[in-house]
């Protein structure tokens, strides 16, 4: 029989923000990937941009593909049925990370962000 390896698993609420200062800063230095499970909101949300770091401290900068593109979530709204997205394997390697919105139309929304390590 072989061992059964059982990774780590975390839940965590944040909510929404144009505004990366005040953007809930989430711990990613052991994390393997992550999702991202948001309700529903106004359809005229478009984005969520990562924002990175090497540390809870920063400084943050906005997470690139290695094309040079952003790593961004590309949102796919609805005021009647949320949606879950998974986070961009851009994150790993990352200490910290931040999840903020391009725009207002989905800020105050709550999300809750799932970690796996």
């Amino acid at each position: 029989m072989e061992p059964k390896i059982r990774r780590k698993f975390k839940a965590v609420p944040i909510t929404l923000s144009t505004a990366t200062a005040v953007a809930t800063t989430l711990r990613w230095d052991d994390v393997a990937g992550g999702a991202l499970s948001i309700g529903t909101m106004s359809t005229a949300a478009t984005t969520l941009q990562i924002w990175a770091a090497g540390s809870e401290a920063g400084p943050f900068h906005r997470l690139r593909k290695v094309d040079g593109s952003a790593a961004d979530i590309t949102l796919t709204p609805s005021t009647s049925v949320g949606g879950t997205y998974a986070l961009p394997d851009e994150t790993y390697g990352c200490g910290a990370i931040k999840v903020v919105s391009l725009t207002t139309n989905s800020t105050s929304a709550v999300a809750v962000v799932f970690l796996k390590t």
